[in-house]
Order: structure tokens, then sequence, then C-alpha cells
């Protein structure tokens, strides 16, 4: 332990240094120091988790499902730590799990709930006991670092393969409406004799969805769906009803591949600017709820997390609870008032989420627009997504401000999705920007930021 608590005190200590010098965000060097001092430092922290360890994986919604999550736990009396910042490669999480613990590296906690990068599942899985996998939807994402979907979920199956889920010491909560996740449920290590299910698997969806009337939400942006063959035959794929990219219910005209039955779903979901209203299926139990985000996506969201507190066998009373309770994480639909000005932030970084975020804002008659691109490491090196996104979503006569290290890239994209040059302003340096797209907000209007994900950090870190 001695050697845990030398780890810990240093990387507490790199922590305080690099938030007091202003070098960053202080979400993974910590984590890296630490880990070169204590190999087993994670290993050790995750041991001192007394319940359960619940990994949160997949392409969209990961920060806002762990959020949620972490809520719900809490509204049942419940000690949580979770990687909130949303750090999810291994030295990140172990910077997470350190920072919430003691000087000695004791951690005081019955559950941990931790997003993971997608190809960190792999490394995760193997230093540290996880019981529950939740994967949320498989989009493509960052092909330089994770390739096409079929090899981002070979590196998530990889990591479940590490768990004790195959042999009955734990659950995979997959999303059903997702033809590729419901893969993950397909492994033979997860079947029986008889090629029945074990009872190691429960799945989440969307049943139904409408949309209030006049609101800038109006229906779907046509997408190119980037699953249309039948995962296991190779036919083509049929849907009953879709809800967004290739999520919905599904079945192979050839083989009868199907979306499996679900556990936890939303019966349907009344979607509105700001929030969804929702009738939740929980087991046998029927709710209505309100969420308070705004976007389809986030139903997702709810679902996950639903169904991870349905399968730990609380009562539907922590969901209430916590939704009442709940404030949205960093940049993921968080609210802002800045210089006086109404902002919402919201996370752009893969042309399906993208586009459903632009499907919510670029239309309302009361908003402007601040897009920062960028492409560094953390964001992907190739920008080429943008072209697969719907900025068309955005109303031509919109104004809008362009930054980041590819702000001349998005102009660009913007031009050709009909938007007049008059209307775009070009500025890479962000602080600049932003007072650009303040100056330009008047005060009954509401300033949409849309970043990428280390724009998202600078934004951060800017505001304080």
């Amino acid at each position: 332990m001695l050697k845990t608590a030398f780890a810990v005190t240093t990387g507490k200590t790199v922590a305080a240094l690099t938030a007091f010098l202003k070098m960053g965000s202080g979400t993974s060097l910590p984590g890296k120091v630490a880990r070169k001092l204590d190999p087993q430092l994670l290993q050790n922290l995750g041991r001192q988790v007394t319940k359960q360890v619940i990994a949160v994986t997949g392409t969209n919604g990961k920060t806002t499902t762990c959020g949620l999550l972490a809520q719900f736990l809490r509204e049942s009396d419940s000690r949580v730590v979770h990687n909130q910042l949303g750090a999810n490669m291994v030295p990140g999480i172990t910077a997470a799990l350190m920072q919430q613990s003691s000087m000695l590296g004791r951690l005081d906690a019955d559950y941990a709930v931790l997003e993971v990068d997608e190809a960190s599942m792999r490394g995760l899985t193997g230093e540290i006991d996880v019981q529950r996998v939740v994967v949320s939807n498989l989009f493509r994402d960052q092909l330089d670092r994770y390739g096409e979907l079929d090899t981002t979920a070979r590196m998530i199956q990889e990591g479940i393969q590490k768990t004790g889920i195959a042999q009955g010491k734990g659950r995979l909560i997959l999303n059903g409406d997702d033809p590729l996740v419901t893969t993950l449920g397909q492994d033979p290590r997860l079947q029986d004799a008889a090629g029945a299910p074990k009872n190691a698997l429960l799945y989440f969806g969307v049943e139904q969805v409408s949309y209030q009337h006049g609101a800038a939400v109006t229906g779907p942006v046509p997408f190119t769906r980037e699953v249309t063959q039948c995962p296991a035959c190779q036919g083509p794929l049929v849907y009953h009803h879709l809800v967004f990219g290739h999520l919905g219910d599904y079945q192979c005209s050839q083989c009868g591949y199907q979306r499996p039955p679900l556990t936890v779903a939303a019966e349907h979901v009344f979607v509105k600017p700001e929030e969804s209203e929702i009738r939740l299926r929980y087991g046998q139990a029927v709710l209505d709820v309100v969420l308070p985000l705004p976007g389809l996506f986030n139903v997702y969201n709810l679902l996950a997390a639903a169904a991870v507190v349905y399968d730990l066998g609380l009562p539907p009373e922590v969901i209430t609870k916590g939704l009442t309770h709940y404030q949205s994480v960093f940049g993921r639909a968080e609210k802002k008032v800045l210089q006086g000005k109404n902002a919402l932030i919201m996370l752009i970084k893969n042309p399906v989420g993208a586009s459903e975020v632009l499907k919510l804002v670029g239309g309302d008659p009361q908003g402007r627009l601040l897009i920062a691109l960028n492409d560094n490491y953390a964001d992907g090196r190739d920008v080429s997504w943008i072209w697969d996104a719907q900025f068309e979503a955005i109303s031509p006569g919109k104004t809008v401000v362009v930054s980041g290290v590819r702000a001349e890239d998005m102009a660009i994209r913007l031009k050709y999705a009909g938007i007049p040059e008059s209307n775009i302003t070009l500025e890479p340096d962000l602080p600049a920007a932003l007072q650009l797209a303040l100056a330009q907000t008047q005060s009954d209007e509401v300033l949409y930021i849309l970043p990428t994900y280390t724009a998202l950090l600078n934004l951060h870190k800017m505001l304080g």
C-alpha cells in the first residue's frame, strides 16, 4: 500500500499543479504519472468498490448516460465514483478514481460508473473486475483511431470477454435498437448448449416517437444508414420503424435476425424543444417521466441508465427522483448564461451525433450558432466526417460563427450546405469567436455552441 499511497499523492500533486499553472484539463496526465509509480494502481482502487463496477461504452452518449446513472444510484443512498469529466481512456479513468480517493489511496464507494473509450475496453477489463457492461450504440467515429464499425465492435467484444459475464458474474446491457450492438450478445460464450441466450443479456430501446407541433424538431433529418445489411447473413435489413441513423425495430428479410425483446423501453416519446415526455416500461412497471434534456438521442442515454438500475433491482423511484435533481454534464446540453445571454453547449464529434444536434438547433428562429472544429488527437485527425453530417439542417438565413483549428474547412462545408458567405464569420481563435457570437446574439435569443472535443475542453477552461 505504500507504493499506492505514494502514487496517489504524486498524482494528486500533478493534478493540482496542472490546474494552478493552467496547463490543461488535468484529466489524464496525473493518471499517467501515478501509473508509472504504481502499475497496479487501477486494480487496487477497483478492488475497493464494494458492490459493482459498471462500464459504459459505445460511440455516442457515454458521458450523459454515466451522469444519469450516477445520479440514479445516489438516489438509492449509494456512494458513487465516476469519471465525470469524460476522460475515458485507462489513464484518465485511473486519474478520476485516484482524485476521488484519500491521500492513502482509500476509495469509499459502493459503485464505480466508468465511461470507457471503445478502444480502451480491452485494457480496462484486463485490470479491473467489471460486472456490468453497457453498450450504447455504434456509429462511424474517428476512423483514423477506430477503423470501421466491425473493428470497433470487435474491440468492445474483446473487452467483454475479459469480464466474468459469460460465467454468470454480471450482465451485458445492450441497445436492442442497434443491429450491430446486438451482435455482441450473439457470442457463443453467452449462449447455452441449445444456443439460447444465457441469463446474461438485457436490452433497451424505443418503441414510438412523436414531435411537438411547431417545435424546431419536426422529424428525422435524411441520413444514410451506416448499417444496411444483416450482421448475421448480410441480407437486407427492413425496419418496422426507424428512430434515427440505423437505430430502430429491424428484421432481416433473409435469415430473420431481428431486434430482441426489450426489457426497458420508451413505449412512447413526445419530443419537445428542451425536453422529452416518456412513457417508460421498466420491466413490468410503466411510469411517465420527463427527461430535462433536449433531443431524441438523450432518450437512449436515459434508457441505458434505467436499464442498469433495473438490472440492479432498484425501484423506479430512483429514476423519477434522479431526473428532478439531474444537472447536465459539462458540454452535453449544458446551459450557461454568458454576458447576460443564454447559451447551450452541445458536443459534436461524428456524422450521426452532429446531425441529431443540428436537427435540434438548426431551425430555431431564436437561435444563433458558434461551431468550433478541431483536429487534435482526441478529436480524430480526419475531419472529413463533416461532409456526412447534415449541416443542411441549418436554416439558410441563419448567421454562423466558425472557429477552431479547422475553421476554414467548416466554413466551406457550410457554404456547400447553402449558408450564404455573408452569413458566415470566420474566426479561428475561440475566445475571439465566442465574443463575436455573443455580440450577434440578442437578449431574447439562444447561442448554440457546437464544439468538437478539444474545443469543448478549451471552452470549459475559458469559462472556468
